[in-house]
């Protein structure tokens, strides 16, 4: 018999084995991974004894069967599962009791859409809920916050944020003195973090937007339409010639033969000059016949041609490629499960968002017709793709296709066009995550895998875990809970903030808590480690 509760771990890929390593650093608990998974396997795995069993296969379907079977061979084990689809795994949760649903590229959605907005991000999620407000941790020194010589009563106050850390301490009392150089740790809605940072205005005029926005009209129209070209060349032909034709043979001025031809190649025919009150002669006759029948058909091909060119020029401005004219817009490389939602993200923080995908999806074209995004259907580790979206006006640039290399091959051609430009890249693997990020200028490299698996590790033990983030030496749990639960507060937690009628109160002390509140804490993990 166990002499410590079991916590089973079914999956066989690389986030199976970084959760079991997360559980294994704590103690008060055994870890078992099983792959794969059928009813003797669960059985000879101990499940009717297990605490939690945590299916975390590639398989959304096979995870829900594992877990329904663990809960029908131990009724009170709980359930934290991946779940690809974050609709389906929300109602999940409220189907079934005591269990989490995990979808891990939506939750790493959270932190690659934090750090476009704010460099400094180190990690970022939705608070109190999976439709709440994307809120985050942001580390820099005190003068990136615009904070010299302040206390952290009123740095918070100024920032409307809270300051968690300030170098080495933790949960500063209000008092305490804040100096330029110092190493702040502040936490709060993703709003306000993403305009405590100066950046410079990058503003084009408008004038010159409008022309360039014109310059690109015409060229599309050019290039998708030349026979356009050739039937306005010939109409301005047949209009001089028809105009030095009746200035001779009917004795008119220039100007009334201008106006005598105009008037004949549109069929207006207002009667005031003509070949007969003229006395031109049937030649001339013949002569404004021709020149009716010839308007008649250019304004024709001119109605159907530039029908067509806009037509076409809307669809390229839908999805394909034509050069973007924005200034603070982030560019977002990889539509997917992941970058769908880093869109989302974006779009509720009012972000102008450059979307570059080769095969978009439904949602992601339904975005683009109604003007919420700007599409490129283009390779984005191309630098001829790249210099479309005026990377040198960007806020940031976003690498989230399911490739690393080409990821990186994206992150790097970005950077070639503007080395300034805060790059934000999404790499599988987290050692070769962390390599990218020190050998290359690139701002922020995150593993979906390493920032979810601590998560999952600690749904395991305690329901409202939210996930990990270090700062100031030491690793914190984030977690929510409300003033009805009754588990007991652990040793240093922090209080930061709270839901309160729909909107977000910083607190300092649980004592301030009102019945209604939920409240988001970190809480040091190094009373938790197992021993060496």
């Amino acid at each position: 018999m166990r002499e410590l509760p079991l916590i089973i771990v079914v999956g066989g890929d690389d986030l199976a084995g970084r959760v079991c390593d997360e559980l294994r650093t704590t103690r008060g608990h055994d870890v078992l991974q099983l792959w794969p998974a059928g009813d003797e396997a669960l059985r000879d795995a101990g499940v009717t004894g297990a605490i939690c069993i945590i299916p975390v296969s590639s398989d959304d379907r096979l995870n829900l069967q594992i877990a329904l079977k663990a809960r029908e061979m131990n009724p009170k084990i709980r359930i934290v599962l991946r779940q690809f689809n974050r609709a389906l795994g929300h109602k999940i949760e409220q189907n079934l009791s005591d269990c989490s649903a995990i979808s891990p590229a939506a939750h790493a959605a959270a932190t690659y859409a934090g750090a476009a907005v704010d460099p400094a991000c180190v990690y970022a999620l939705q608070f109190p809920d999976v439709d709440g407000p994307l809120v985050g941790f942001s580390e820099r020194l005190a003068r990136d916050f615009g904070l010299r010589d302040t206390s952290v009563g009123e740095a918070e106050r100024r920032l409307g944020m809270r300051v968690v850390s300030v170098n080495n301490s933790v949960a500063p009392e209000r008092a305490a003195r804040i100096a330029r150089d110092d190493r702040v740790v502040a936490f709060g809605p993703m709003d306000a973090l993403q305009h405590a940072w100066h950046r410079r205005s990058r503003a084009r005029p408008q004038f010159r937007r409008r022309r360039e926005w014109l310059g690109d009209m015409f060229r599309a129209a050019t290039r998708y339409e030349p026979f356009l070209i050739y039937t306005f060349v010939f109409a301005t032909l047949l209009f001089l010639a028809g105009s030095l034709y009746f200035t001779f043979q009917l004795h008119l001025t220039f100007i009334q033969a201008m106006y005598f031809t105009a008037a004949t190649m549109f069929t207006v025919g207002y009667g005031d000059i003509t070949p007969y009150n003229r006395h031109g002669g049937d030649f001339s006759l013949l002569v404004a016949m021709a020149i009716m029948v010839g308007g008649v058909t250019i304004a024709g091909i001119f109605i159907a041609s530039i029908a067509s060119a806009f037509s076409r020029a809307q669809e390229t401005a839908l999805q394909g490629l034509r050069r973007v004219r924005a200034e603070d817009h982030v560019v977002v490389c990889g539509a997917g499960s992941t970058g769908t939602r880093v869109i989302d993200f974006l779009l509720d923080m009012h972000q102008r968002v450059v979307v570059l995908e080769q095969r978009p999806d439904t949602l992601v074209l339904e975005l683009a017709r109604t003007r919420r995004i700007d599409l490129l259907t283009g390779d984005a580790t191309s630098d001829d793709t790249l210099e479309f979206c005026d990377l040198q006006s960007a806020l940031s640039f976003v690498a989230v296709t399911d490739s690393d290399t080409a990821n990186l091959e994206a992150a790097l051609g970005a950077l070639v066009q503007n080395p300034q430009i805060p790059v934000v890249v999404r790499i599988n693997d987290p050692d070769f995550s962390r390599l990218i990020e020190r050998n290359f200028n690139i701002a922020k490299s995150f593993s979906a895998a390493e920032l979810t698996a601590p998560m999952i590790a600690g749904l395991a033990r305690f329901p409202g875990t939210r996930g990990r983030v270090s700062f100031a030496g030491e690793s914190f749990n984030v977690g929510v809970r409300s003033a009805t639960d009754r588990l007991p507060r652990a040793e240093g937690t922090v209080p930061l903030y709270a839901w309160r009628a729909g909107k977000l109160r910083p607190i300092r002390d649980f004592s301030e808590m009102e019945p209604e509140d939920r409240v988001l804490y970190v809480v040091p993990l190094s009373q938790f480690k197992a021993d060496s």
